[in-house]
């Protein structure tokens, strides 16, 4: 939700307010998904350990890891949607009276809402099976499967391995058929 949460200011300047300003951040938000999540996950460790101390190994530095890394694919679907949504609606509902931000919540929001939820999906996707970053910036006792997954193989408990790598695949898949189902659903 981190990563679509800040997609989406982004998305909504790139697309309504298009000029060099809203392309410049549009363009740098695209950095962490070029940046191995190795590198940002080092360079979190450094920033919590040399200035916020009490966030290291929490997991507000991990979802804000994850969020830098899968911007993007949120920004992505968020951005097409937008794109789709005509400005003229918005025109018509402020000339009623209505504030930018109810604008936002009450029109935009809800005709992007299918965007919103296959950035989501995606970046769900992804980080699910997202390992050096959860490796390097988790708290202690922090498992998720992909985790759980790397820890058995090390140990050589291969079966326990194959047993939660199917837990992994199964995840994953439903996660694929939600987003294709739901992409069926706004196909006319």
């Amino acid at each position: 939700m981190a990563a679509v949460a800040a997609a989406l200011p982004v998305a909504v300047l790139g697309a309504r307010y298009p000029g060099r300003l809203s392309a410049v951040v549009e363009r740098a938000s695209y950095v962490g998904f070029a940046v191995p999540g190795l590198v940002i996950a080092l360079a979190l460790v450094f920033f919590g350990i040399r200035f916020l101390t009490p966030l290291y190994q929490t997991l507000v530095l991990l979802v804000a890891a994850y969020a830098m890394v899968f911007v993007p694919t949120a920004l992505g679907a968020v951005r097409a949607t937008l794109l789709q949504v005509d400005p003229k609606l918005e025109e018509v509902a402020r000339s009623l009276g209505r504030r930018p931000w109810q604008v936002f919540a009450t029109v935009t929001l809800p005709l992007v809402w299918p965007g919103v939820m296959s950035g989501a999906g995606m970046v769900f996707l992804l980080t699910m099976k997202e390992l050096p970053i959860t490796l390097i910036l988790s708290p202690p006792g922090f498992d998720t499967l992909a985790t759980s997954v790397w820890s058995s193989i090390s140990e050589a408990f291969f079966g326990q391995a194959a047993v939660k790598s199917l837990l992994l695949i199964a995840a994953s898949a439903l996660s694929v058929a939600m987003i294709l189902r739901r992409e069926g659903e706004l196909q006319p």
